[in-house]
């Protein structure tokens, strides 16, 4: 490191400025009262301090330094030093956010000037968060945008993302830029990131056209400023635990209605009282009671390193940094390793710095460890609790003579996956003449990825007294995706009198090649020599493929500002995608917007309490082209295909999928109306109605099976999203110094299937269906639980029959099940269609929704005396989750069931909500709301405590700050949802899953 340094500085020995300091003190005021809290620093240095309670300072400055004064509440002012020791200053009350650079499609704008719907995410919160991918830090704080953490799966724990709503039956990704590359927003730090800029409406994304339909994330890392040599170290260490794991039941229990169900099903009693004690003595490992769930999951450390090294002078100015994440599992056999950096440099040339030569390097390599079969494993930790682990002599036992991926797990059958990331991108920019500048960039992203999943050689021991060897293999993938993109652009700028001019045109080409390869062995001789070549040869198979992928883009956009008052935004794009046909292939996305700066007019001068007033309106045209096939528009041939010739097979090719020529863009249209507010009493207020409708859906058609060919894609409809949101902000500091501010966002959306152009999807437990929204469940609706009262026996009157014994006749007039002959304690379901007779053609129907009706989040920071606490909530309203199967269906497979089973119907205790137990599952397996759970939540995402040590202590060590912090993410969590976590992907309708994680960490951030 001292190696390091002595070369850095040799290199650049005129970074750093020496002048002769001297003590200014000074006070600030706003008007006539003094101001406290105002940090005052040295530009392009850390040395600083903040006003006393008296609006009071003392600094030490040399003659010609450049004072910077901010105030969360006050427009940043700078003043040069003059030497002369006393300095007053007056800051001018307004709102900060009026003047912010916002980061925009190629380029930057005030947000005073924004037309379009942008959002902005506030990375300073952020920074100590233990946020292992920036898609986290998108929860709760943009209105309108959607973020869902996939799980807590190390390595696979990024988030969900839809902006304004699902438009698309196929991937709703939105595009993410960083530093104008389109990439995976895994791929760069979270600290690393200096902005990030959420495009939500047509006119703020039209210019990326046809990779905008589900709205676009501009991510911006930082850069380096001139100043002298600055050294940031972060690091963080904590421990993680699951959410929630489902409550379940103990092995007594679990024998004890395992009977009853089997009683209520005809048969007979299947554990004796002898067998349940066994049970109960909790003395033989082959009569357990085990929660599995505490088997498979449990406590897993965390630990993030972070240094980065920036600084410059008028002529380069760079930034390097380098960071380490090492995150163990909840769930047993996981983990993952990260390692990144990141380079920016940038360097000026000629006068004036006409000239701009960047480059920006980024890499990481991320290991990550898991389960080979990892769906079974998470099964698996479902297991009913009278199932053994192991028996008296350490074997692994099977379950049912099946397996137990537990011991599987243990003895070496997980899957390693090391996968590589690197990009490079070169950009020069010229100023031709004053407001004319040309820009080229060309940008190369690869990534290759090699999984090594093995499965061991084990033994397991049957209860039967058998065993079962299962035979190790192994299949190893390799992957290699690359990507490359030139963007050239031409800028020009003027402002004449009160005309202000912002004109763009741009072309870019864009390119994808993707390319796998695997390869198979089995009988390998230990399970510690993963190695392809050590398995029999015998039983190699191998297999491949490739994918290219092309598109190109001309672009234009026209800014007009009249007076600061009037505004105007024209964009326009042409792009052509390879995926489809030729006549197809090009699409045209343009878009309008207007503002209208209503606090500049006259008749809006006496409205003293308003800073700044805009009305936004916008309309566009944007495309999508995500769908899984390369070659839509073109007849592939498939090898392997035999072919009958005088008798004998010969091999052969053959098309085996259908091809829609036809087929072309998916196109969003959206309507926004917007206003902005800023108010002097330090207010921020924004909101926006959106009307967003996806047209020529891109869905796969559903053809008879008898053309023995894969369905191709078809445009298959319309879909509306429709909605509004909100943010509200506050800032003030109080006259003893403390800081305080708060935001409050929160979006409504409806999601609604418009038109189908092609046939109905009415699957359970979801359904694409016209008038509901995308992927909605399906199914029928529970109308209670059917009691005694619904039926006769054979003596109404006489009581002492005993109800196993009972011979059940349903009641004229009580609806009747289709498909069983339904007895007291059965779930009843609603007649739709007023027959008297539940069946799937006629009283199936939409029973929820997997989107929320309502997102919301409320961030708070307060400051006091080195002291910061800041807090976080995010939650959901009006969304539904369904739980089935596993936990849910009473004895589901080898599953245990949910604690909340011992509430039940019985005779003795007729429940309207839930059904009596039986092993038939024609009565209980059906899929209807009665699976359906309020998935709502509120959850307190983070939580954070942390003490910055004064400046003058630090000062003798050569720190120039250091900041301490304790945090918890996710702390806990508001629900009614029984099943693992509220927080589920769309997909998941079974019980099993990876649970989010709580992380408790202890961290700090120093400065050199």
């Amino acid at each position: 490191m001292k190696r390091f340094l002595s070369i850095f500085l040799f290199l650049f020995p005129y970074m750093t400025l020496f002048a002769q300091q001297s003590k200014i003190t000074g006070k600030v005021v706003s008007g006539t009262d003094p101001l406290p809290g105002v940090t005052v620093r040295i530009k392009h240095s850390s040395q600083g301090t903040v006003t006393d309670s008296k609006g009071q300072f003392t600094l030490m400055a040399g003659t010609g330094d450049t004072l910077v004064f901010n105030h969360i509440s006050f427009l940043t002012r700078e003043i040069v030093a003059n030497g002369n020791g006393m300095m007053n200053v007056s800051l001018l009350s307004a709102s900060q956010n009026v003047n912010e650079v916002v980061v925009v499609g190629y380029g930057t704008q005030k947000k005073a000037n924004l037309t379009g719907a942008v959002g902005v995410v506030k990375m300073e919160d952020m920074e100590s968060r233990p946020l292992t991918n920036p898609g986290q830090a998108l929860q709760g704080t943009v209105a309108g945008v959607y973020a869902l953490q996939s799980s807590g799966k190390p390595g696979d724990d990024g988030a969900v993302l839809d902006i304004r709503g699902v438009g698309t039956f196929g991937d709703n990704t939105p595009l993410v830029l960083i530093d104008g590359f389109p990439g995976n927003i895994n791929d760069v730090n979270a600290n690393d990131i200096q902005s990030i800029s959420v495009l939500k409406d047509a006119a703020s994304a039209a210019i990326y056209g046809n990779r905008a339909a589900n709205g676009v994330i501009l991510i911006t890392t930082k850069k380096g400023t001139a100043g002298k040599l600055r050294v940031n170290y972060t690091a963080y260490y904590g421990s993680q635990s699951p959410t929630r794991l489902p409550h379940v039941l103990n092995a007594v229990d679990y024998t004890t209605l395992y009977n009853e169900a089997s009683v209520n099903s005809g048969g007979t009693v299947m554990y004796a009282d002898s067998i349940i004690a066994k049970y109960a003595a909790h003395n033989d490992l082959m009569y357990p009671d085990i929660n599995y769930f505490k088997v498979y999951y449990g406590n897993a450390n965390i630990q993030n390193h972070r240094l980065s090294i920036s600084g410059g002078n008028d002529n380069v100015n760079y930034a390097f940094m380098l960071g380490r994440l090492n995150q163990d599992g909840i769930l047993v056999g996981t983990s993952y390793k990260k390692t990144d950096f990141r380079s920016n440099i940038d360097a000026y040339f000629l006068k004036n710095k006409r000239l701009r030569f960047s480059g920006k390097l980024s890499g990481n390599l991320g290991v990550k460890n898991e389960p080979t079969d990892l769906w079974n494993a998470e099964w698996y930790a479902t297991l009913a609790p009278i199932h053994p682990l192991r028996n008296a002599a350490g074997q692994w036992v099977s379950v049912n003579g099946e397996r137990n991926y537990y011991g599987e797990i243990k003895e070496g059958s997980t899957s390693l996956t090391k996968r590589y990331n690197f990009n490079g991108q070169v950009e020069a920019e010229y100023k031709i003449i004053n407001g004319l500048s040309a820009q080229i960039t060309y940008g190369y992203n690869v990534m290759t990825s090699k999984a090594n999943a093995f499965h061991a050689n084990v033994t397991l021991y049957n209860e039967s007294g058998t065993t079962t060897n299962l035979v190790s293999n192994l299949n190893v993938t390799d992957e290699t995706d690359v990507q490359s993109l030139l963007t050239s652009l031409l800028k020009y700028n003027k402002v004449l009198g009160k005309h202000e001019f912002n004109l763009l045109g741009g072309y870019s080409e864009e390119e994808f090649t993707y390319d796998w390869e695997s390869a198979y062995r089995s009988g390998f001789v230990n399970n510690t020599q993963r190695v392809l070549n050590l398995g029999d040869p015998s039983t190699q198979t191998n297999n491949a493929g490739s994918y290219d992928l092309g598109l190109r883009s001309y672009f234009g956009r026209l800014n007009y500002v009249f007076d600061g008052k009037y505004l105007f935004e024209a964009n326009i794009r042409r792009d052509g995608s390879s995926r489809f046909a030729k006549e197809h292939r090009w699409g045209t996305f343009p878009s309008f917007s207007a503002g209208w700066v209503i606090s500049k007019e006259r008749f809006m001068e006496n409205l003293t309490w308003i800073d700044m007033l805009k009305l936004r309106a916008s309309w566009g045209r944007l495309g999508n082209q995500n769908i899984s096939n390369y070659y839509n528009g073109s007849d592939i041939l498939t090898s392997g295909q035999n072919y009958s010739l005088g008798g004998a097979l010969y091999s052969g090719v053959a098309v085996t999928a259908m091809t829609n020529k036809d087929l072309t863009w998916e196109t969003a249209q959206q309507l926004d109306f917007g206003i902005d507010m800023y108010l002097k009493k330090n207010f921020e207020i924004t909101a926006d109605y959106f009307d967003k409708r996806t047209k020529d859906l891109l869905l796969t058609q559903s053809i008879p099976l008898t053309m023995a060919q894969s369905a191709p894609y078809a445009n298959a409809g319309e879909v509306q999203n429709k909605g509004i949101e909100a943010a509200i902000t506050y800032r003030t500091t109080f006259s003893n110094g403390f800081k305080l501010r708060a935001t409050i966002n929160a979006s409504h959306m409806v999601n609604k299937i418009v038109r189908m152009d092609v046939a109905e999807q009415l699957t359970s437990p979801k359904a694409i269906k016209t008038g509901a929204a995308i992927n909605s469940f399906y199914g029928y609706k529970m109308d209670g639980i059917y009691q005694i009262s619904d039926f006769t026996w054979q003596n109404n009157s006489d009581q002492s029959i005993p109800y196993a014994e009972r011979n059940y006749t349903i009641k004229p007039g009580v609806v009747q099940v289709s498909n069983y002959t339904a007895q007291p304690g059965d779930i009843k379901y609603k007649d739709l269609n007023g027959d008297k007779v539940v069946d799937m053609n006629n009283d199936r129907t939409i029973i929820g929704n997997q989107f929320p009706k309502l997102t919301y989040g409320f961030n708070i920071n307060m400051e006091y005396k080195g002291f910061d606490l800041s807090m976080f909530l995010q939650g959901v309203q009006g969304i539904q989750g369904y739980t089935y199967y596993e936990i849910a269906t009473p004895f589901s497979g080898f599953a245990n069931m949910g604690d909340w089973w011992l509430k039940r119907w019985t005779p003795d205790h007729p429940s309207n909500t839930l059904p009596r137990l039986t092993l038939d599952g024609a009565r209980n397996n059906i899929h209807s709301s009665f699976y359906m759970e309020n998935a709502s939540y509120l959850r307190l995402k983070n939580i954070e405590l942390g003490y910055s040590i004064s400046p003058k202590i630090l000062s003798r060590a050569g720190i120039s700050s250091l900041r301490v912090y304790g945090n918890v993410q996710n702390a806990f969590t508001i629900t009614k949802f029984k099943g693992f976590d509220p927080e589920q992907t769309v997909g998941q309708t079974r019980a099993q899953a990876f649970p989010q994680v709580r992380i408790m960490t202890m961290g700090a951030s120093v400065n050199f």
